[in-house]
């Protein structure tokens, strides 16, 4: 069994279809508990979530209401502390990435022989130049900072075994938890293997982590300020 974890952060326009998508998959797999995370939404995506969630009476869909946002990371990391099976798996609820892509390459990992020292993640395609450049960039800096070099950081979907994140107080709160993840992998010896799934453009709402070009430079100097405040840590 695995849990998918999906925050969901004023995503009312989102949700239905997203638990529409992810119902008719667990009817027929089901291996997969998903964990729709309300990360204490402003607008209406709590109160669709419970109706949508009800609607589908599934056992393998699931709510978890965070009360108070402080974050993308410290949403997923209240996931995780309210979940508990062995392997995790956590991606966007933006729907750039297909329930469908997710679900096979959650079915590729649980089927391999090294899933428990691995991290399986989606590689953006269909991208355009300046999303291309501001990853590329992320990966050499975080590079120079840490030793370790990392294509597509915050690609989606993410996924792994639990045993990976036992202290979760040293992963941030914010959109750095992808790249803390990965560090933290590497010095555990884990092997990261990318998988090329299409990201679609965002249909409706405004993105919250580096979508615009006031987002991108936001979010890489989020990164820069996370990798330099943790320098000697991430070198040990």
């Amino acid at each position: 069994m695995i849990d998918l974890l999906i925050p969901c952060y004023n995503e009312d326009i989102n949700v239905r279809t997203l638990v529409d998508q992810w119902k008719a998959i667990v009817l027929e797999n089901q291996n997969i508990i998903v964990h729709f995370i309300d990360n204490g939404s402003t607008d209406n995506t709590l109160e669709v979530l419970i109706n949508e969630i009800s609607n589908a009476n599934s056992k393998n869909l699931n709510l978890i209401k965070v009360p108070k946002n402080k974050g993308y990371g410290y949403g997923i990391k209240y996931g995780i502390l309210n979940t508990n099976n062995k392997y995790i798996c956590w991606t966007h609820a933006d729907l750039q990435i297909s329930a469908k892509d997710v679900q096979d390459l959650i079915q590729k990992f649980l089927l391999s022989n090294d899933r428990d020292n691995s991290i399986y993640m989606g590689k953006r395609k269909n991208r355009n130049t300046l999303d291309l450049f501001f990853t590329q960039m992320m990966s050499i800096i975080t590079n120079l900072f840490s030793g370790f070099y990392f294509q597509d950081i915050n690609a989606q979907p993410k996924i792994f075994a639990r045993e990976l994140i036992n202290d979760l107080e040293l992963l941030p709160n914010d959109f750095n938890l992808d790249l803390a993840l990965l560090i933290a992998s590497r010095k555990a010896g884990y092997s990261v293997k990318l998988f090329d799934l299409i990201f679609y453009n965002r249909t409706f709402n405004r993105s919250k982590g580096g979508g615009s070009l006031k987002g991108k430079f936001k979010l890489s100097f989020s990164t820069l300020s996370y990798l330099f405040t943790n320098v000697s840590f991430l070198k040990k």
